[in-house]
């Protein structure tokens, strides 16, 4: 199979101080790529700086007024090694072309004068390796991220079981208790016993309302792990309006914003609905910003937004967007956000399980949710929910991704020893 290359994806920058012979050669390569010129070093390394990340391939002679080409080389390795690099100079230059390879980490030496269709087909090969080269590190960003939300799958659903066993021990512990000290006024009242009574009857209230008020505190968390879903099914029974789910959710939240002054923007398209549970998806919006409302500075801002998108696999469905004014999270933290009992702002009297029961409701609906740093200063979740769950085929994505990394790890090793 014959692999096509995208050569004006990236552009060539050639740097020479000849400027006939470097505008002929680069009127040649014109038409197979994207080429920049220049005709001194320090010229070559204003414009690299300009757009570095548009640059893949810098050919450079070495003698040149000015910035030698190895200097230019190592100033474009320092700051994107990545780039690939080419040094054209004569034979007599031996030294030129140990400097360049022990400092400019060059890809090819090219010696003068050079053939222009050899020039090409050098500069192709170099393009290609740049081209793999940065699809391999892709692929190993992409299975890397797949593989942190398996784990991360993996091990909520670990949760999940152990919460339901501890769920049942301690809400059958805390039930006797309650119930004894729900009883216990009526029992003081039967045996005709006055508060007023009692050597310190304030003592004794207080002591009620907090054994009252602890266990209240307790069985709420239990309500709260009983909601974390077991097993995905697909939810397949209702049709699903996500933005009148999520307009159902801010009403209830207003109050909870507005004591705290905080400003709630929601911008919308006309979307489709979804196959899921209406109350399910509500409940993924009222954790998140709950959550929000919780976490997000006095007089922030918070903001919504609701469109119709599709997956890079093809899965047609509805993107929602949080993003609040701060505080933001360090990277290290937005890595632990859905893990259990984790709180943003450190508050001990938060559970941690709003984000985490959210993100096993959105796994449910076989969708996905991410947080990163957003533009407003603070945290910014996105959550994919797809129009049709069942269609989606239980994910092996690590096989498929284990099979594409490795099938470009082979093409990325023959370009290294240049077969």
């Amino acid at each position: 199979m014959t692999v096509q290359y995208e050569y004006t994806k990236f552009k060539v920058l050639f740097v020479d101080d000849e400027k006939q012979t470097t505008d002929l050669i680069c009127e040649y390569l014109m038409d197979t790529f994207d080429v920049v010129t220049a005709y001194n070093g320090e010229d070559a390394w204003q414009m690299f700086q300009e757009n570095p990340d548009e640059f893949a391939v810098i050919v450079t002679d070495q003698r040149m007024p000015g910035m030698q080409g190895t200097e230019l080389l190592e100033k474009i390795r320092n700051a994107r090694p990545r780039s690939i690099r080419i040094l054209c100079t004569a034979y007599a230059d031996i030294e030129a072309a140990i400097d360049a390879v022990n400092i400019g980490a060059i890809y090819k030496y090219l010696t003068k004068p050079v053939e222009t269709p050899e020039l090409e087909i050098g500069i192709k090969r170099a393009m290609e390796f740049f081209l793999i080269q940065r699809e391999r590190d892709g692929l190993m960003r992409e299975k890397l991220s797949a593989l942190q939300r398996l784990m991360m799958t993996d091990r909520l659903i670990s949760l999940g079981i152990f919460a339901a066993g501890l769920n049942h021990h301690l809400r059958n512990g805390l039930t006797a208790v309650k119930t004894f000290l729900d009883l216990a006024p009526l029992k003081l009242q039967s045996e005709n016993v006055d508060l007023q009574d009692l050597r310190n009857p304030d003592y004794w209230n207080q002591f009620y309302h907090t054994a009252q008020s602890s266990i209240e505190s307790v069985m709420g968390l239990l309500s709260d792990v009983q909601e974390i879903p077991g097993t995905p099914p697909a939810p397949i029974d209702d049709q699903v309006d996500v933005v009148a789910a999520i307009n159902t959710v801010i009403e209830s939240k207003n109050p909870e914003f507005e004591s705290r002054s905080l400003t709630l923007d929601f911008e919308f398209d006309l979307l489709p609905s979804i196959a899921g549970k209406r109350h399910m998806v509500e409940r993924i919006f009222d954790l998140l910003l709950s959550d929000e409302a919780s976490n997000v500075s006095e007089g922030g801002r918070v903001q919504i937004s609701a469109v119709e998108r599709t997956t890079p696999e093809g899965w047609p469905g509805v993107q929602v967007l949080i993003e609040d004014s701060g505080p933001g999270l360090t990277a290290s933290n937005l890595q632990c956000l859905f893990d259990p009992f984790f709180t943003r702002g450190g508050k001990p009297e938060e559970y941690g399980l709003n984000l985490l029961t959210a993100f096993f409701l959105v796994y449910h609906h076989s969708g996905t949710i991410r947080a990163q740093a957003s533009n407003m200063g603070g945290t910014r979740f996105e959550i994919f929910l797809p129009l049709d769950p069942s269609a989606i085929p239980v994910p092996r994505e690590e096989e498929s991704f284990l099979q594409r990394v490795m099938e470009t790890e082979r093409v990325w090793e023959k370009k290294l020893i240049g077969d």
